[in-house]
């Protein structure tokens, strides 16, 4: 299909059987500039279509042979063809044989005897259409093509693979349920030689939520850098960062904690983000209910930090709420009660182990369900030879 302004005239395919209609309506498409082309079969019609598309067809009903329904439905049928525009042009004024023709595929019908100008006003019309259509294409392939590129650029924002910290095992995994994400987790080294844990999603989906996205995580790890001993500095300075770029219109959920691997010390904020599940044999699983809003949201927002000990066999899940927003085939949601009962059952086995089979898990509940929300889980454990 030729983009409006492209200095070739609409190319235009007519089929008829009749030579004198085929005269008439190429002699005036031709004085209107258009680029014509005539056959009288809808053998020959098909034929000339598949070695030349057209932008739009005429087409004729009762022609011998193959009538203009049959050919239509074939148009349709192929891949080379289906988008080119149909119109029918007939004698024929039943409202059957109009419906007929619709189901066929045609987009628009035209009763003989026709009016020119209302051939010509029905084809610039379709033409028109086409022409938006043709160039909405492009951009959608243009646009998963740039969300092919930042879904590859994003898949590389994680730690891969994730770093060995003796005496602990760390596992994770993200599933996006577009080509970007807005979802993420991330282990930092910080300079004092702890680590920096975090998970976050971000409220939005699509363009929109990749690239808050990438501008939060980017944040996060540069005040991590500069704070490394507190997680409420680091929610502060992204916190005013948001507000000052975004205005409250974005906003996220996140968990930051710093972890001092050589004696499990935990310090954490909570920013609205699902509360991670901490558990092992030895002590009943909980929830760390955290500490304050939403990052982006409230300008002089607080966050109360807290902290821990995890000791040796503890495990700790993260997660974002696609992990409990997960949908079966009957539209129930996977939930918190069914992820705490998985996360008992494994809490005894490695890091791995426990994400594998919170994933299992899911993928058992939703039988191929298509996911709508992003899937982050990130698992930590204290190995039982720490002590």
């Amino acid at each position: 299909m030729r983009e409006a302004g492209h200095p070739l005239p609409a190319d235009i395919l007519l089929v008829d059987d009749t030579p004198e209609n085929l005269r008439l309506l190429s002699q005036a498409l031709g004085e209107r500039g258009y680029g014509v082309r005539a056959v009288t079969s809808g053998a020959r019609a098909l034929e000339s279509a598949i070695a030349a598309p057209p932008d739009l067809i005429l087409l004729d009903i009762r022609m011998p042979g193959m009538d203009g329904y049959e050919v239509c439905r074939r148009l349709k049928e192929n891949e080379q063809t289906r988008a080119i525009p149909v119109i029918f042009i007939s004698a024929v004024d039943e409202i059957q044989d109009k419906v007929e023709a619709f189901h066929a595929g045609g987009v628009d019908y035209i009763t003989k005897p026709f009016r020119v100008e209302e051939v010509f006003a029905r084809t610039e019309t379709h033409l028109s259409l086409r022409r938006l259509q043709s160039r909405l294409e492009q951009v959608n392939v243009r646009l998963e093509r740039e969300l092919a590129l930042a879904g590859k650029l994003q898949a590389s924002f994680p730690p891969d693979p994730m770093p060995i910290v003796p005496g602990w095992e760390l596992a994770a995994s993200l599933l996006p349920a577009r080509e970007t994400s807005g979802d993420f987790y991330d282990v930092l080294r910080l300079p004092d030689g702890g680590l920096g844990l975090m998970i976050a999603d971000v409220v939005d989906k699509g363009v929109p939520a990749a690239l808050l996205m990438a501008m939060s995580w980017s944040m996060l790890c540069a005040y991590a850098e500069e704070q490394p001993r507190s997680p409420l500095s680091v929610f502060q300075a992204v916190n005013q960062g948001l507000i000052r770029h975004l205005g409250g219109e974005q906003f996220l959920t996140a968990f930051y904690a710093t972890l001092d691997p050589s004696n499990g010390d935990f310090t954490y904020c909570n920013a609205g983000h699902v509360p991670p599940l901490l558990t092992n044999p030895s002590h009943p699983l909980e929830s760390l209910r955290g500490s304050g809003p939403a990052l982006g949201v409230i300008e002089q927002a607080g966050w109360e930090p807290r902290t821990l000990k995890l000791s040796p066999g503890m495990v700790l899940v993260l997660y974002t709420d696609g992990v409990t927003d997960a949908e079966g085939p009957g539209g129930q949601f996977y939930g918190l009660d069914r992820l705490e009962r998985v996360v008992r059952e494994v809490q005894d086995r490695s890091a791995t182990e426990v994400r594998d089979a919170i994933l299992a898990d899911i993928a058992a509940f939703s039988e191929g369900t298509p996911r709508f929300d992003d899937m982050a889980i990130f698992v930590v454990r204290r190995t039982p030879q720490a002590d």
